[in-house]
């Protein structure tokens, strides 16, 4: 640079051999230009140079390829050895300051290899897209760069920072793959020429084929790992597969489509008695079992083979020693690699299990026998609606087993006892009480048939299991006829002791009526005998109160006739009676009663004799008709009827006396044969009748019964046995 065109200013520069000059002002632009230009002659005269060695240059670097090559060969399967060695060959060859390799992983690219002034860079990891590297790589070709300054693909920032000036990239191919790429790098610009880069190819070439060589020892490695683990756990399972066959309780059986079998468990061997070493190929069904069951396993095997479905079967199969055992077998189909089908089956030994659920159904049907038989209503519940009740129960509601089941037992309950029963009935499921500790005690609870009336009953409930799920069992016992036996009792036991005082107050009555009786005949002889000296008219009115007063007596002496009868015990020995003469005979005593009350009407036919005592049978049918006449107002005889009936059924006699009289009501009708109820007005009747007539019935093996309805009349009705064969030969 001079400051003017003088000779003075530019002699020294020729003196020294410049080639070009600048002379004052010095411009920027033309500042760089000119060095530009000296720039590129300087680049210039250095490829001269290395064109006049080209031809010596080529065989050294072809001879270093060579040697890098063997050097490859000798470093064996070692990447990172690999990879090194070629990153240092490269730097070396193409006089380079630096040299990397970098591989792809991702969205990124790792420079595993670093060597020269890259060193620092090794193990980095930067975005594909943020590099030339990367765009060469994305590309898949070959990337130079003579002057990162002036290169717009280069990246201006990042090169000064790493003070790079020159760049070769060249992709790393695998397989036809790019996996990475191999650089090198110059701080000084045009560093590289079009040798370098086909050295460079050369050595990713190199470096390509060492990586699908190392991946490719490595999946072999892998697969013979993989190969020995799959033996090692084929193997592994096949002793776990035999170990569980042999340890399991089942025997198990595989056979061929031929029939034959191709293995067997250990449980199977010892089951049958065959030694470890035998081949059980060569042992027929026929050796191990009889016909006839060697007949069926194999009808069950054809039918698996057809089928080509698993199947479940029972069977009964024989030990060696002749002991039947039952066994449940599952058969299925198996294949082999080649297609070939085999049966599998596995026998498990049921013969105790099916011997409990022998037992277990035996003792179920004799529970449920028991339940079904039982006298006590049984109702079973959960917490609500029935799920099972017993005959007795529909007997004790009077209801069928279907129109209970579904509805709540409380809807029988009656309203009163309600409240105390709820928590019985109905709270006992949440109460959490273990099975068979949830028992409650006995109570008296009260329920309503539908059909009417009340019924006490006594409950008790538990808590049971019931259809797998915990449920309450209600038992309820009808205190109906207990109540019924209890009065009776007392009854009885009133009977006793009224019995004991109706035979003194007989006794002590008898003596004046005999008195009284005697007088009014004395007085009658008399009146007769003054019958002259009354006056007209006056004898008619004295026997009109004699024949009162002889009535009053003859009624208080059948009063103390009745008294007498129901105190006394039987003391009457038995005999044949014609009931035809017992019903004749009553009927002409009540004459004066019926006459004036309604029509008789006699059906008598044949029928046996019965036995027992004439004049007691006698009282009874008197009683009777004494009773309908009673019931009929007086006055309208031929509006009215009384049916006295004699006929035979089933070897009984049949007494029936029927009347169209008030009839009576059900709490009437439940009480008649009570003794000392009556309906009669007091003075009228002492309730004793029927209940002697009663007494004197069941006495001699009968039965009387009564029904009635209001406005319509009454029957009563007497059955008597007939008297025996044999009896009627003795008499």
């Amino acid at each position: 640079m001079a400051a003017s065109l003088a000779e003075e200013e530019l002699a020294p520069l020729m003196e020294i051999g410049v080639d070009d000059y600048l002379v004052a002002p010095f411009h920027p632009s033309d500042v760089r230009a000119r060095i530009a230009l000296f720039e590129r002659r300087c680049y210039a005269f250095m490829r001269r140079q290395s064109h006049e060695e080209s031809a010596r240059g080529e065989i050294e670097r072809l001879a270093a390829i060579i040697q890098t090559q063997n050097d490859i060969a000798l470093a064996g399967l070692d990447l990172d050895v690999v990879m090194r060695l070629i990153a240092e060959r490269a730097m070396i060859l193409c006089g380079a300051g630096g040299a990397a390799v970098g591989i792809i992983e991702g969205e990124e690219m790792y420079y595993r290899v670093c060597t020269g002034y890259s060193k620092q860079f090794e193990g980095a990891r930067l975005a594909i897209a943020s590099t030339m590297a990367g765009t060469s790589v994305l590309r898949g070709e070959v990337m130079r760069t003579d002057d990162t300054e002036r290169d717009p693909r280069a990246n201006v920032d990042a090169a000064r920072r790493l003070k790079v000036r020159s760049m070769l990239n060249v992709p790393l191919k695998r397989d036809n793959q790019t996996v990475g790429v191999l650089s090198i790098a110059s701080q000084v610009p045009f560093a590289f020429v079009d040798s370098d880069e086909r050295t460079l190819e050369l050595m990713a070439g190199l470096l390509g084929a060492a990586m699908g060589n190392a991946a490719e020892h490595a999946a072999k490695q892998a697969l013979m790992t993989e190969v020995a683990s799959i033996v090692t756990a084929l193997q592994e399972s096949q002793h776990l597969f035999d170990s569980f066959l042999n340890n399991n309780p089942a025997l198990a059986y595989m056979k061929d489509e031929s029939g034959r079998r191709v293995f067997v468990n250990e449980p199977f061997r010892r089951f049958f008695g065959l030694s470890p070493g035998v081949d059980v190929s060569t042992i027929p069904d026929e050796q191990l079992m009889p016909a006839e069951t060697v007949a069926h396993l194999q009808e069950q095997d054809d039918q698996a083979f057809k089928s080509g479905q698993p199947s479940v079967s029972e069977s009964m199969i024989p030990t060696p020693d002749g002991e039947p055992r039952q066994f449940l077998t599952y058969r299925f189909i198996a294949r082999d690699s080649s297609g070939r089908r085999f049966l599998g089956g596995v026998s498990f030994d049921i013969t105790e299990r099916k011997a409990a659920e022998e037992a277990l159904r035996r003792s179920e049907e004799s529970f449920r026998a028991l339940i079904e038989g039982s006298p006590e209503a049984i109702f079973v519940h959960r917490g609500g609606p029935l799920l099972y009740v017993n005959p007795s129960a529909c007997s004790f509601l009077r209801l069928k087993a279907s129109e209970l089941v579904g509805r709540s037992l409380l809807d029988f309950v009656h309203l009163e006892d309600r409240a105390e029963a709820a928590g019985m009935l109905d709270g006992l499921p949440g109460r959490g009480a273990l099975p068979g500790r949830g028992a409650h005690r006995v109570r008296e609870i009260r329920f309503q048939p539908p059909d009417g009336g009340v019924l006490t009953a006594e409950i008790s409930s538990l808590r049971l299991v019931f259809a797998g799920q915990p449920a309450t069992l209600v038992s309820a016992r009808d205190l109906t006829e207990r109540r019924q036996i209890q009065a009776r009792l007392v009854v009885a036991d009133r009977l006793a002791s009224v019995g004991t005082l109706a035979a003194g107050v007989a006794h002590e009555i008898n003596n004046p009526l005999a008195f009284v009786i005697s007088n009014l005949s004395f007085l009658t002889e008399e009146l007769h005998a003054i019958t002259g000296l009354l006056p007209p008219g006056r004898l008619d009115e004295l026997e009109e109160v004699l024949e009162e007063t002889n009535e009053g007596v003859n009624r208080v002496r059948l009063i103390v006739q009745d008294l007498k009868t129901f105190s006394r015990g039987d003391e009457e020995q038995p005999s044949a009676v014609d009931l035809r003469r017992v019903i004749d005979s009553a009927l002409a005593l009540a004459r004066g009663e019926l006459r004036h009350r309604a029509t008789v009407v006699k059906e008598v036919s044949e029928v046996p004799l019965v036995e027992g005592s004439e004049a007691r049978f006698g009282q009874v049918v008197l009683n009777l008709l004494i009773n309908a006449a009673h019931a009929i107002a007086a006055g309208q005889p031929d509006k009215n009827e009384i049916r006295v009936v004699l006929r035979a059924e089933s070897n009984h006699a049949i007494i029936e006396v029927k009347d169209t009289g008030c009839g009576m009501p059900p709490e009437v009708l439940s009480r008649i044969f009570d003794p000392f109820f009556t309906t009669k007005p007091v003075g009228v009747g002492t309730g004793l009748g029927l209940s002697i007539c009663h007494g004197i019935i069941t006495g001699f093996g009968g039965e009387i019964t009564a029904t009635s309805e209001m406005g319509r009349g009454s029957t009563f009705r007497i059955s008597l046995p007939a008297i025996r064969k044999s009896k009627l030969k003795a008499g």
